[in-house]
């Protein structure tokens, strides 16, 4: 099995809950290799699938970069004992998001994040637009499918509300006083419903794409050594499904405010803008479904710190938890309608300071 992978799984190094660093049987290369097991396997089988379709799209488009590491080999193997499935990628150069800007002090170096802002959004923006015609024609083969859209909204609204309902039941969260808690259960309680009752959009309105579906800072790695009109945004940990675009559009700008000081999230947003809006010159989103994805990921944060034993923060500590409670009051106060049209970027700068 190990020789069929052409990597030793004896001597992996963890980087991550089931990443690990490894190297090339035959030329030492330095790899990157993601070992699963059980109900894990079949959903990374099928991003990889999807993945690999996108990247043989991307090869004929001259001057759009491939956001992806390249994937080397996957199959099943035995690890620790019991049976599990490898897949090995190109080990990307560089260091995540998260890792970069925890070195920075605040409002330092705003060029510096302005450029990861931009990398991001091209990369994001080449996502989005390269996987439309792959979706349009995986929703064509099945005759009987609803709307994809559509339905990836009724996954975060069922997860929406989980996530609110473990906030009211939290007895703590990590680096939140009790006062902050309580305001941390009521806000929790103003979503239980808040987005049940808007109307859904035609299936026709807007064209679902492939999403990240977990789009935060340590999931982008970016090579700041390289020469700027060189550096590329990876995406890393992906599985990736059909959905909307604005939710990794919420989700990026949703970490960005949790571990940057508003200078630093305001510069991030407008690369992040310039970038998408490089490849996507016109693009707006529904308000309902900006407001959910917002919600959702801060919804996340809360009820991941509610957990008896969370198991890493995110730069600056769990403390900027309360930027999420923030966030959260003014999404619950916000009275535009539902159905309206959004610049995104602007929106969630609006919200944020």
């Amino acid at each position: 099995m190990e020789s069929s992978l052409k990597v030793d799984l004896n001597t992996l190094t963890p980087i991550g809950r089931s990443s690990y660093i490894g190297l090339l049987k035959s030329t030492g290369r330095q790899v990157k290799v993601i070992l699963v097991k059980g109900s894990e396997v079949l959903p990374l089988q099928e991003a990889a699938a999807l993945r690999r379709k996108l990247v043989e799209g991307l090869a004929g488009k001259v001057g759009l970069p491939v956001p992806f590491p390249a994937e080397i080999h996957s199959g099943p193997c035995i690890f620790e004992g019991s049976a599990a499935w490898a897949f090995v990628n190109s080990y990307v150069p560089g260091s995540d998001l998260t890792s970069i800007v925890r070195r920075l002090a605040p409002g330092q170096d705003s060029e510096l994040v302005h450029e990861l802002g931009q990398a991001t959004g091209v990369s994001l923006a080449v996502l989005h637009s390269a996987s439309q015609p792959l979706t349009k024609a995986r929703h064509k083969e099945d005759d009987g499918s609803v709307d994809q859209e559509i339905f990836w909204r009724e996954k975060v609204l069922t997860r929406q509300e989980l996530l609110a309902r473990r906030v009211r039941e939290a007895s703590k969260i990590t680096a939140l006083d009790d006062r902050h808690i309580r305001r941390a259960r009521s806000l929790a309680g103003a979503f239980t419903n808040r987005f049940r009752a808007t109307d859904h959009h035609a299936a026709d309105e807007t064209l679902g794409c492939l999403i990240h579906t977990d789009l935060h800072g340590g999931n982008v790695i970016l090579d700041t050594g390289a020469p700027s009109e060189a550096r590329i945004a990876s995406f890393i940990d992906d599985q990736l499904t059909v959905g909307d675009s604005e939710y990794d559009i919420a989700s990026i700008q949703n970490w960005a405010f949790e571990v940057m000081d508003d200078q630093s999230f305001t510069t991030f947003v407008h690369g992040l803008e310039i970038g998408y809006r490089s490849l996507i010159p016109r693009y707006a989103t529904r308000n309902s479904s900006l407001l959910l994805y917002l919600t959702d990921r801060s919804l996340g944060r809360l009820a991941y710190y509610a957990r008896s034993s969370p198991k890493w923060v995110e730069p600056y500590g769990s403390e900027r938890l309360v930027r999420h409670l923030d966030l959260l009051d003014k999404i619950a106060s916000t009275t535009t309608s539902p159905d309206s049209f959004t610049d995104p970027f602007t929106t969630v700068r609006r919200l944020a300071t």
